[in-house]
């Protein structure tokens, strides 16, 4: 255990210049998950809990401020992931963990199993909250719709809950037989921190998918989302019933944020019809829906809440650079405040005190690594309460800039550039890493996988194609039915700009990605041959059909998930589907091909990869395929993030050498 080390001053913060090491870091030093990391303060500020992985297991520690010394620690048995911390109340700390498991109930099923745990910090003692009892056991995970509420020791949790007599089963939205019949809803509980035990104060529909409660923890308002009818309603509650008081048809759905801050209206971003996502005022009276904040270019990207209440602080806009607009003045006041002590890095406030007092504030920049403060602002000094990648906290790492190039179409693609440290901007070897999703996208933040390349003197392309989020319902809708169709090709223009610039040696390129990415880089491989020197996929797509079929048998066809990949892609039985499969266009590929899959991948399973294998060994193509077992696909555990960090390192450096004449070697 470590003690929280006093850093400088607040009014005289300032960055450290390190010179450059003679080597790069290891990669360990890129491939451990943070390891310190989801910190979280406690209301009256005395407490401050955080992940840590530093040791052989991952535990949650909880640190006295007053004492300056541990006050508990949570072990978690070696399946179990923490994925969030969140404080309910001054002893009460919620720890949201998950486990790949597979259910006997469910014919054998597969899935991440998600729980809240409510921790006693006084006693040491655990609880499930909510999903022991009754069928909801049956159901994957919970949605905590709000930590504080006007009772104590209680939270508001949103669960699917099998309501009639019926056959079926079902985990979260995933319905057998007709779904207008289905007696699963989603309804919203209050649950006591003690006992885990639950009681509905709301049931909804079939078809609801979030609620929205005071601050009280009542619930107010909901939303339902019917995908075969492509509508999109809220609802407010209205004594003992219902009233619609919005609806959209053909347009999406909207994100509920909460309410505003005189709890008259529901708080929603989303396009709505509309070319850009905005924050949406929705009246709780049924008045109309206003837009409260938005850009004529630019999406909302996401709201920045209180880290104690949950109210709206401000939104941020996208593109390629990410700016923020502030609802809440007294929170502008004291983000300028931060912001003025770390020049030149982002500061995000994730934990604050009841009285304003202390708070904690996530630092990190492109190339600066998060670290963990504690400020005082009573003592005006900010302790550095963990770094998340402390191997790299005196490392010399790339540059990296946001960028944009023409695709061929002339639509601007944004995108970011890492450049290796050092190496100049000629003729280097480069890596293209598409994200995944694909309704995702990069930020202009710390990368460990980019960064970890560019430290090994590779530059690193990852291209926000069309397809992509955060840029616009137009770039975000232009990807729809083109997997390996215009996503790619803006993957391809963005490889050529860099190699007329002079930038990108051509017979030095690899293409490299994970989920969609590892689609997008067999997608490379297989339609464009001639541009890629190697490929590697990393729990990729390689068979779209096959990837349909598996999201309607493990969703039922009825789902959401099952209607959003039918929408997304198109339809299993398309041909046109099928010939975008890498996997049925295996014939094409010259370039050697890296797989690398989770065991326990429940997003996309292995045999996606293991497809890929064989038919690249029927036609005695070069391809090395690694199972990572016990992993999911997310890649949770340091130890695997390490073994695709050297795979992908050995791959790179057996296939993207300089060739020996232009080294000087003979």
């Amino acid at each position: 255990m470590h003690k929280i080390r006093t850093f400088i001053s607040v009014a005289a913060l300032f960055l450290l210049a390190f010179d450059a090491v003679a080597a790069p870091p290891p990669v360990e030093a890129f491939g451990k998950i943070p390891q310190v990391d989801n910190v979280a303060l406690s209301p009256d500020g005395k407490l401050v809990a955080w992940e840590d992985n530093r040791g052989d297991r991952q535990t949650v520690v909880v640190w006295s401020l007053e004492a300056g010394k541990l006050k508990t620690r949570f072990g978690t048995d070696p399946d179990t992931k923490v994925r969030s911390l969140r404080w309910a109340d001054d002893t009460t700390l919620l720890i949201d963990v998950s486990k790949t498991l597979t259910y006997r109930l469910l014919r054998l099923r597969t899935n991440e199993w998600s729980r809240i745990l409510a921790a006693d910090v006084t006693t040491g003692k655990t609880s499930i909250l909510l999903m022991n009892d009754g069928n909801r056991r049956l159901v994957t995970g919970a949605n905590l719709l709000a930590a504080r509420t006007g009772k104590p020791g209680t939270v508001t949790m949103a669960s699917w809950d099998f309501l009639k007599t019926k056959e079926g089963k079902a985990i979260g939205t995933r319905l057998v037989g007709g779904r207008d019949d289905s007696g699963w809803v989603y309804s919203a509980f209050s649950v006591d921190t003690r006992s885990g035990r639950g009681s509905a104060i709301a049931h909804g529909s079939q078809f609801t998918n979030d609620w929205v409660v005071d601050a009280s923890g009542a619930a107010v308002a909901r939303s339902d989302w019917r995908p075969e009818e492509h509508e999109y309603s809220i609802f407010a509650r209205d004594g003992l019933a219902w009233r619609k008081i919005h609806a959209q048809k053909d347009t999406g759905d909207l994100w509920l944020v909460g309410l505003s801050s005189d709890e008259h209206a529901v708080l929603a971003v989303g396009a709505n019809g509309h070319k850009t996502n905005k924050l949406w005022s929705i009246p709780l009276d049924g008045s109309g829906a206003q837009v409260l904040v938005e850009d004529p270019e630019r999406d909302v990207v996401g709201v920045i809440r209180d880290p104690l209440t949950g109210a709206a602080l401000a939104v941020d806009f996208g593109g390629v650079s990410v700016e923020t607009h502030w609802l809440d003045k007294k929170a502008q006041a004291r983000q300028k405040s931060l912001s003025r002590a770390f020049p030149g890095l982002d500061v995000w406030i994730v934990g604050r005190s009841e009285n304003d007092q202390r708070v904690v504030a996530q630092v990190e920049g492109p190339s600066h690594p998060t670290i963990y403060y504690l400020v005082d602002f009573g003592t005006g000094k900010a302790d550095i309460i963990g770094e998340a990648y402390p191997g790299l906290v005196d490392a010399k790492l790339g540059e990296v800039r946001a960028i944009n190039y023409s695709a061929r179409d002339g639509t601007s693609i944004p995108a970011y550039l890492t450049l290796p440290p050092g190496a100049g901007e000629k003729n280097l070897p480069l890596v293209v890493l598409p994200h995944g999703g694909p309704e995702s996208r990069d930020y202009f933040e710390f990368d460990w996988w980019a960064q970890f390349l560019a430290s090994r003197g590779y530059a690193v392309l990852q291209p926000q194609f069309r397809g992509s989020t955060g840029f616009g319902e137009a770039h975000r809708l232009a990807g729809y039915r083109q997997w390996g169709g215009r996503m790619q090709d803006d993957v391809t223009d963005g490889v050529k700009v860099l190699i007329e610039q002079g930038l990108a040696d051509p017979r030095r390129i690899c293409i490299a990605g994970a989920s969609y990415g590892g689609y997008a880089a067999l997608a490379g491989a297989a339609f464009t041959p001639g541009l890629y020197a190697c490929a590697a996929s990393v729990n990729g797509v390689s068979d779209l059909p096959a990837f349909i079929g598996f999201k309607e048998r493990d969703n039922n066809e009825e789902s959401d998930a099952a209607l959003y990949w039918r929408d997304h892609i198109g339809d299993k039985l398309d041909a046109k589907v099928a010939e975008k499969s890498p996997a049925r266009a295996a014939a094409s590929i010259t370039a050697p091909v890296l797989l690398i899959h989770g065991v326990d991948d429940t997003v996309v399973p292995i045999a996606q990869s293991e497809k890929m294998e064989r038919v690249l060994m029927e036609m005695h193509r070069p391809v090395k395929f690694v199972k990572l077992p016990g992993e999911d696909h997310w890649l949770s555990r340091s130890e695997t993030r390490i073994q695709v960090l050297a795979e992908l390192e050995s791959f790179l450096g057996a296939h993207l050498a300089q060739p020996a004449a232009e080294s000087g070697g003979r």
